[in-house]
């Protein structure tokens, strides 16, 4: 009897730790999509990816495409250039209620007259259908507690990092 119990133990653990492994594969996947369409420059379907809050928090769906497009036309003026967008981490999937949180760390180059620029900051992404779909909150530009205030059930384990700003010298 105590191998059996043992032994389904055993067995539970395992399954966990696969769809932990399945669940943090499909939030980096979806997240690289996300970027993926950010770098091609298609706002429209980048701005799909955002949780309803974040899009809500930046002034509406049109309005943070707009922004985008003129941040793009701003870069050109003052010959900054994006370079790479990669994921450089993500952290344990946590569960916040009926949804699932996790954190993915993101590093940024972009290069201009002064050097190479290298921002790392983190996604929160949200999962309301056991990790089958994400969308993410960007935490660049915001507090904790302003983003604990955009997701309604936050899992107070889950931490990033506040992020990083670097000049490389030409």
């Amino acid at each position: 009897m105590k191998k059996t119990v043992s032994l389904l133990l055993l067995l539970l653990v395992g399954q966990f730790s696969f769809s932990q492994q399945n669940v943090i594969a499909n939030a980096k996947r979806t997240a690289q999509l996300m970027i993926d369409n950010y770098l091609k420059k298609d706002y429209e379907n980048y701005v799909n990816f955002l949780y309803p809050t974040e899009i809500k928090y930046r002034g509406g769906r049109n309005k943070f495409v707009m922004l985008l497009k003129s941040n793009d036309e701003h870069s050109k003026l003052i010959n900054i250039k994006t370079v790479s967008q990669k994921i450089i981490g993500v952290s344990k999937v946590y569960h916040a209620g009926k949804e699932l949180h996790c954190a993915i760390s993101v590093e940024n180059k972009s290069s201009g007259d002064e050097g190479l620029m290298i921002l790392r900051t983190t996604l929160l992404a949200i999962s309301a259908d056991q990790g089958k779909t994400w969308k993410f909150i960007t935490t660049v530009d915001k507090t904790p507690t302003q983003v604990h205030k955009m997701v309604p059930k936050f899992n107070e384990d889950l931490m990033w990092d506040a992020g990083s700003f670097n000049v490389v010298k030409k």
